[in-house]
């Protein structure tokens, strides 16, 4: 843990600098009566309330599902990882995280989070998920790829998954949306469609054709570029892992956040080599 105190009035200098125009995807506590997002903003307190909820899943679920069977020292990749939340809970369990994020705000914001909470051992770096290399940041033990995948093109599935493989020693966790009858309905999915190799799926909307580069950035709990996402079925997600070389794969019905209907689409999947 860090022994540097930052005081009331840094926080809120720190805070300013973080584009507070833009609200904040997770929720900290970081003392003197200041909160990244607080009840009054209901839309985004119940999500960001949501997020920390499977921060606190993560910290039950990982040590029953990887080699090391414990927090402690367990070298962890989380990819997409925002503003930072599960990182930082998981660093404070004792993992050594590295979280690598899309948007700059977001890494920004993850690293103020670190340092007003004293949190050494999660560290976060810009990158695009899409283009994650072994030999630029090595391999793990561990890799959380959360919320990301039903975010990323029809053109990018195949390639993620492999990407993923390839980061992986032992155990991916995987959250993602997938396409079913009540998804399909519910979002509004286009399709059905096929990946070149033939995994099939539905299209979701991100932003409207002509969204300028600005309205993308604003809109940071969609994709970052692509227009249209691509939520593949269940057994196109599971053929697709098993394919890229993950030989046990489960799916986590217990703990769960969701209920029995949104659980459908929603899944948590654990994939060991």
């Amino acid at each position: 843990m860090m022994n540097t105190v930052i005081n009331h009035d840094e926080i809120r200098q720190g805070l300013m600098k973080l584009e507070p125009s833009i609200p904040w995807a997770h929720y900290f506590n970081f003392g003197h009566g200041i909160e990244t997002v607080t009840p009054e903003s209901e839309q985004f307190y119940n999500k960001a309330i949501g997020l920390g909820k499977l921060a606190d899943l993560l910290v039950e679920t990982i040590p029953l599902n990887c080699r090391r069977g414990t927090l402690k020292g367990l070298r962890m990749l989380d990819l997409a990882s925002a503003e930072g939340a599960h990182s930082i809970q998981l660093a404070k369990e004792g993992a050594e995280v590295l979280g690598v994020e899309g948007r700059q705000l977001y890494v920004d914001r993850a690293k103020f989070a670190a340092q007003v909470l004293g949190v050494e051992k999660a560290s976060f770096q810009q990158g695009d998920v899409r283009q994650v290399n072994p030999l630029a940041i090595g391999t793990f033990e561990f890799v959380l790829f959360s919320g990301i995948l039903h975010h990323l093109g029809q053109n990018d599935f195949e390639e993620m998954i492999e990407t993923l493989a390839s980061l992986t020693e032992d155990t991916l966790l995987l959250y993602t949306h997938v396409s079913t009858p009540e998804s399909i309905e519910r979002f509004r999915l286009q399709g059905p469609v096929k990946t070149a190799n033939g995994y099939e799926g539905y299209l979701f909307r991100e932003h409207k054709d002509n969204a300028s580069e600005q309205e993308r950035y604003q809109k940071v709990r969609a994709s970052l570029d692509n227009t249209f996402s691509f939520w593949a079925t269940e057994k196109s997600l599971i053929e697709a892992v098993n394919k890229a070389g993950f030989k046990c794969i489960s799916k986590l019905l217990q703990p769960h956040l969701f209920n029995w209907d949104a659980a459908s689409y929603r899944l948590i999947i654990i994939a060991r080599k």
